[in-house]
């Protein structure tokens, strides 16, 4: 008896270390290409400087292709 709840915490201990491995391994490919949004960049039609994202507070302008 005691050989199955020995089997059975450990199936238990398997199963989440592959949720913890399958979300860790998630978070790696999402962040791809995502780099360029933490830069900070001057808006071109108001001058604020935004720091964080991909369009403007203030007047909605979107982020130029190529930085100025």
């Amino acid at each position: 008896m005691t050989y199955v709840l020995w089997l059975f915490f450990f199936l238990i201990i398997l199963f989440l270390s592959g949720v913890l491995f399958w979300t860790l391994r998630g978070e790696q490919r999402e962040d791809e290409g995502k780099a360029s949004d933490l830069e900070e960049w001057n808006c071109p039609s108001c001058g604020f400087t935004v720091q964080l994202g991909t369009e403007c507070i203030y007047c909605g302008e979107k982020k130029p292709e190529r930085g100025v």
